[in-house]
C-alpha cells in the first residue's frame, strides 16, 4: 500500500482564523462580513452556483475528461459490515440533495435537477487471491480505473463507491465524486456523518444527526441573487485593481513543448519535510507574525521566481468558501479560488518577501467572497486552450481530517488520480509533527525526475530562507550537494594539447610529414604542402621586412582563392595576427574596420583595388604570379611568436551594435584544433571544403583542420556558399567527405533534392544557428553520415560544445551538447548562481579557448569577461548572453539569443 496521508480540506483552523483576523487588523484591512442564507422559496429546479457553472462549461468542452473527479481512498482494517456501510452511504445520499443532483440544460441554460431518491450500490472487487506485491499494483490500477472514469452530468449519479477486498479484515474503500457536487471539505463531512451513522446502526439504534438548515441548491440560488449587492461589487473593484494590466503566463522550465490543447493528464509526487525543518517553519512564522500558509507560499513563489526568472508571480489558492454557518455541514462545491500576486522586484530578502506575501494573502482573504468565475468573466483574459486563464499554478495548505469508523482502523492512502487541472499544484498539510504533501503536475509538460528535483529545490530554498531570512531571495541556494558535484563533473574536461605551439608551427610540422601531398585545390589550381609552405614563407619574410611581428595586425581583403590561403599562413609566419575583411562588405564597414584595427599593412588582390575604401595601410597585392614576393626566401622563418600572442582578430557582425574585434590567441585556437582533430580525426582519404566567408570564425576550422592533418583543402569559388546547386556539384565532383554548414545552408542543400548525389560525405558539422530536429531527421534520412551540432561564439575560439546527433532525438531542437576539451560551460542566473538541471539561465564560458578580449575596448572586455567565481586560479568567464538549460544527461539545450528580450526574461547582459 502507499504511504499514509490524512484527508484534508482547505478551511482554516480556529487558530489560523484568529491569526488572520489579527493580520487583517494589523494591515488595516476590513474583514469579510457574513450574511444569512435562507432556503429558496421555489423548491423546484435551481440554478447552478458560479463554480458549478464553470465546471459544467468545462465538462461540455471535454465530457470524457476525469480532471475534475475528486478522489478518496482509504485502507479499512477490521471486520467491515459492507451492508451496513452501504446503508450509511444511502442515508447520507438521502440527507444531501447535492448527491442526488444531475445537471441538464433547460431552455439552453444549465439547471440543477434534484432526484427524489437515489440508491447507491458499493461493488466489491476481491483481490485476496492476488499475492503481494502484485496486490498493491492491482489496488493502484483499480483506483485509477475508478477515479478516471468520467461522469455523465446529465444522468448521474455523480458519486461512485468501490470496495477492494484484500483479506478477511482488510479492504480499500474508493470514492470518486465529480467536483461539481463535492469538494475537500465535503469529504470530511461525509466521513463525519458516516461515522455517526455506522456507530448508531451498529448498536441497533437510530442516528441523531442534526437537520440541515439549507441544501446546496439554496446556496446556489442565494449566490445568484446576491451578486448585485454592494459587498460583492467592492470585492470586484479590489480584484480588478489587483489584476489590472497584462497578466504574465508563468514560464516554468518544461521537459516538453506545451501542447496546443490541455489534456489534463497528471501525476503526483509525495514528500515530507524533515521534522526539524517543519518545526523551523512554524517558529519562523510565529516570530515574523505570519501564518504557516504565508511562509510556505512565500517559499513556493520564490521557487517559481527563481525557476522562471520572472518578478511578477501569480499563484492561485483554494479557499473553503464556507463563511456562512448554514453551509458548514453541507456536501457540495463551495470551494472558491483566490489569486495571490506577488512582486519580486527590488531584490527582496526573505523577510521582506514575507511582508509582501502577508499583505497579499491578507487582502485576498478579505476579498475571498467574490466567485472566481465572476472574476474571470469580468477580466475577460485572452483565451488560450493550452493553459488556464490568470494563473497556471496553485498552492494549497490543507487541514488534515482523519476518517473514523467505530471498531475499524481507517488510514487514508496516497493513490494517484492520474489527472490535474493545472500545470503544477503544491498541496501541503500539517499532520502535527511534520509538514508534507505532494506536487501534482501535468505529465505532458514535466517528467517525474523534474518534479523530484523541484521538491529538493523547494526544501533547500526553504531551509536557506529560515536559516538566513536577511538573505536576498535571488541568492538563496537551490542546488543540493549531489547536484553541485554533478554539475562540476560535467565541466571536468582537462586534456593535454600543444599549449606552447603556434598554429603555423603546427602546419610546418605537417609539411615535414607530407610535403608532396596535395594541400589546396581551387578550381583548376593545386598546391602541395611544400609549395604552399614556400609561398607562405616568402610572404612572411616580406611582411617582416615591412616591420610586421608579434601583436601586429595585418588586414586581409581577398576573395576565396589559393592566394587567400597563402595570405593567412604568411601573416602567421611573420608572427603577426590577421584581420579578415570580406570584400563583399559595404565600403563603410570596411573603412570602419580598417580604422578601428589600425592595421599598418593590408593584403589584397589586383581585382579588388578599386573596391577598397580610403585607408592609410601599406598595400601588398598578391596575384597568381606572386609578383610582390619575387626574391624572397622560401625557407621557414625563425620562430618569434608565442602561444599567448594573437593569431587573428575577427569582427562580430555588429547586429547588436558596433562591430567589435575579437582577439584570439594561438594557444586558444590550438586548443580547439587539438580537440577537433583528436575527437574527429581526418584520414588520408578525407577532403574538406572551405566555403565559409573568412570573416566568420567557422572558416578557421575549415582552413586549418585539413592543413594540420595532411589532407586536401578544397576551396569553393567566391560566392559559392550561397549557391546550393554549385555546392552539391562541388561536393560530388571533388568527393568531399567532411563539411561544415549552418542549418539554413543545410536546408538550402536539402531543398535542391539532389543531396543524395553527395554520397562521399561521411561527416557533417552544423553550427552558427539552432539546428532543428526536423532538419536533422531530413539529412539523416537522405545520407548515411555522422551529424554533429556545434555551439560557440567567436569569443570562445569557434566552438565551446558539441553534440553527436541521434535519430531518436526528442523535442524541437537538437542539444548543443557538452563542453569541448579544456572548456567549461556554466549556466547561471542573473546573480551568477548555477541553475539546477532543467532551469533556464545564461551561458557563461571558461577555459583555454577564451579570447584575450575585444580589440581596443578595455571597458567592454571587462564587462563581458568577468572573474570566474568557480575557480581559484584567477581565470575568467565569458558571458555569452545566450540562454540555455542543462538536461539530466548533462547535455546543454540552447533556448535563445540573449538579445531576444522576450526570452531573456530579465537577465542582465
Amino acid at each position: 500500500m502507499e504511504r499514509e496521508n490524512s484527508f484534508a480540506n482547505t478551511g482554516m483552523s480556529a487558530e489560523q482564523q484568529e491569526l488572520l483576523r489579527y493580520l487583517l487588523e494589523e494591515e488595516g484591512i476590513e474583514a469579510p462580513r457574513t450574511q444569512t442564507i435562507l432556503p429558496r422559496p421555489d423548491q423546484s429546479n435551481a440554478p447552478l452556483s458560479f463554480s458549478q457553472q464553470r465546471l459544467w462549461f468545462l465538462h461540455q468542452l471535454d465530457p470524457r475528461s476525469a480532471c475534475y473527479n475528486e478522489p478518496t481512498s482509504v485502507q479499512v482494517t477490521g471486520r467491515l459490515d459492507v451492508g451496513l456501510l452501504e446503508r450509511c452511504v444511502n442515508e447520507i445520499v438521502r440527507r444531501h440533495e447535492s448527491l442526488r443532483t444531475v445537471f441538464r440544460a433547460v431552455d439552453g441554460r444549465p439547471t440543477q435537477k434534484i432526484r427524489e431518491s437515489l440508491t447507491i450500490e458499493i461493488p466489491i472487487t476481491d483481490l485476496s487471491a492476488v499475492p503481494e506485491p502484485d496486490r498493491s499494483a492491482k489496488v493502484r490500477h483499480c483506483a485509477l480505473e475508478t477515479f478516471q472514469r468520467p461522469f455523465d452530468l446529465a444522468e448521474g449519479p455523480l458519486v461512485r463507491f468501490r470496495l477492494l477486498r484484500a483479506g478477511e479484515q482488510e479492504h480499500v474503500l474508493l470514492i470518486a465524486a465529480h467536483h461539481i457536487i463535492s469538494d475537500g471539505w465535503s469529504t470530511g463531512v461525509l466521513f463525519q456523518e458516516l461515522a455517526a451513522l455506522y456507530d448508531a446502526y451498529s448498536d441497533g439504534g437510530e442516528p441523531r444527526l442534526p437537520d440541515l438548515p439549507i441544501q446546496y441548491a439554496d446556496f446556489a440560488h442565494w449566490q445568484n441573487q446576491s451578486l448585485s449587492n454592494e459587498l460583492l461589487e467592492s470585492h470586484l473593484a479590489y480584484w480588478k485593481e489587483k489584476l489590472r494590466g497584462p497578466l504574465p503566463s508563468l514560464d516554468l522550465p518544461q521537459d516538453r513543448p506545451r501542447p496546443p490543447v490541455q489534456s489534463y493528464r497528471g501525476a503526483r509526487h509525495y514528500f515530507c519535510l524533515p521534522q526539524s525543518l517543519s518545526e523551523d517553519v512554524k517558529t519562523l512564522s510565529q516570530r515574523e507574525g505570519v501564518t504557516v500558509f504565508m511562509t510556505l507560499l512565500a517559499a513556493f513563489q520564490a521557487l517559481l521566481h527563481r525557476y522562471s526568472g520572472q518578478d511578477d508571480i501569480i499563484v492561485g489558492s483554494p479557499v473553503a468558501g464556507r463563511n456562512w454557518p448554514e453551509v458548514e455541514g453541507l456536501i457540495g462545491c463551495f470551494l472558491n479560488t483566490i489569486v495571490l500576486r506577488t512582486d519580486f522586484s527590488g531584490r527582496p530578502n526573505f523577510r521582506e518577501l514575507l511582508a509582501r506575501v502577508r499583505r497579499v494573502a491578507a487582502e485576498a482573504y478579505a476579498h475571498q467572497e467574490l466567485p472566481f468565475e465572476r472574476l474571470v468573466e469580468e477580466l475577460q483574459p485572452k483565451r488560450d486552450t493550452s493553459r488556464n486563464p490568470i494563473f497556471q499554478v496553485m498552492f494549497v495548505l490543507q487541514n488534515p481530517v482523519k476518517p473514523k469508523l467505530p471498531g475499524l482502523s481507517l488510514q487514508p492512502l496516497n493513490l494517484d488520480r492520474g489527472a490535474t487541472p493545472f500545470d503544477l499544484i503544491l498541496s501541503m498539510e500539517d499532520n502535527g509533527e511534520r509538514l508534507g504533501g505532494w506536487f501534482e503536475y501535468n505529465t505532458d509538460l514535466f517528467d517525474p525526475e523534474t518534479i523530484a528535483r523541484a521538491v529538493a529545490h523547494f526544501e533547500r530554498l526553504l531551509a536557506g530562507a529560515i536559516l538566513n531570512p536577511e538573505k536576498e531571495v535571488s541568492r538563496l541556494s537551490l542546488l543540493t550537494d549531489p547536484e553541485r558535484r554533478q554539475l562540476s563533473s560535467w565541466n571536468s574536461t582537462q586534456a593535454d594539447y600543444p599549449s606552447e605551439r603556434c598554429l603555423h608551427e603546427w602546419f610546418e610540422a605537417q609539411v615535414e610529414r607530407s610535403p608532396n601531398a596535395i594541400a589546396v585545390i581551387f578550381e583548376n589550381g593545386r598546391l602541395t604542402f611544400r609549395e604552399l609552405n614556400r609561398r607562405a614563407n616568402r610572404l612572411g619574410r616580406k611582411l617582416k621586412k615591412m616591420g610586421v611581428g608579434p601583436e601586429t595586425l595585418v588586414a586581409i581583403c581577398m576573395e576565396r582563392s589559393i592566394e587567400m590561403v597563402v595570405a593567412l599562413l604568411g601573416v602567421l609566419k611573420a608572427g603577426a595576427a590577421y584581420v579578415p575583411l570580406d570584400p563583399e562588405y559595404p565600403r563603410e564597414r570596411l573603412a570602419f574596420m580598417l580604422q578601428d584595427c589600425g592595421a599598418p599593412v593590408l593584403l589584397t588582390q589586383p581585382e579588388l583595388l578599386g573596391a577598397l575604401p580610403e585607408h592609410s595601410a601599406r598595400l601588398v597585392v598578391l596575384d597568381r604570379a606572386q609578383t610582390a614576393l619575387a626574391g624572397e626566401s622560401d625557407e621557414n622563418l625563425a620562430g618569434t611568436t608565442r602561444a599567448e600572442n594573437v593569431a587573428y582578430v575577427i569582427y562580430t557582425s555588429g547586429s547588436t551594435g558596433q562591430p567589435k574585434g575579437v582577439m584570439i590567441t594561438h594557444g586558444a585556437i590550438c586548443n580547439h584544433m587539438a580537440w577537433m582533430l583528436e575527437r574527429f580525426p581526418l584520414s588520408s582519404s578525407d577532403r574538406v571544403v572551405q566555403k565559409t566567408p573568412f570573416s566568420f570564425d567557422a572558416s578557421v576550422w575549415e582552413f586549418y583542420a585539413p592543413l594540420l592533418s595532411g589532407v586536401p583543402l578544397v576551396v569553393a569559388r567566391p560566392g559559392g556558399h550561397r549557391d546550393a546547386a554549385y555546392l552539391i556539384d562541388l561536393i560530388a565532383r571533388q568527393r568531399i567527405t567532411v563539411i561544415q554548414l549552418v542549418p539554413s545552408l543545410l536546408e538550402m542543400l536539402l531543398e535542391e533534392n539532389r543531396l543524395e548525389q553527395c554520397r562521399s560525405l561521411r561527416r557533417v558539422f552544423c553550427g552558427g544557428e539552432s539546428l532543428s530536429v526536423e532538419l536533422q531527421q531530413r539529412l539523416l534520412a537522405c545520407l548515411d553520415v555522422e551529424l554533429h551540432n556545434l555551439y560557440g561564439p567567436t569569443e570562445a575560439s569557434i566552438d565551446a560544445s558539441y553534440w553527436t546527433c541521434r535519430r531518436e532525438t526528442v523535442g524541437t531542437h537538437v542539444p548543443i551538447g557538452r563542453p569541448i576539451s579544456n572548456t567549461e560551460i556554466y549556466i547561471l542566473d542573473r546573480e551568477l548562481n548555477p541553475v539546477p538541471i532543467g532551469v533556464r539561465g545564461e551561458i557563461f564560458l571558461a577555459g583555454k579557448g577564451l579570447a584575450r578580449g575585444y580589440l581596443r575596448r578595455p571597458s567592454l572586455t571587462a564587462e563581458k569577461f568577468v572573474p570566474n567565481p568557480f575557480s581559484s586560479e584567477g581565470s575568467r568567464l565569458y558571458r555569452t548572453g545566450d540562454l540555455a538549460r542543462y538536461r539530466s544527461d548533462g547535455a546543454v539545450e540552447f533556448l535563445g539569443r540573449g538579445d531576444d528580450q522576450v526570452k531573456l526574461r530579465g537577465f542582465r547582459i
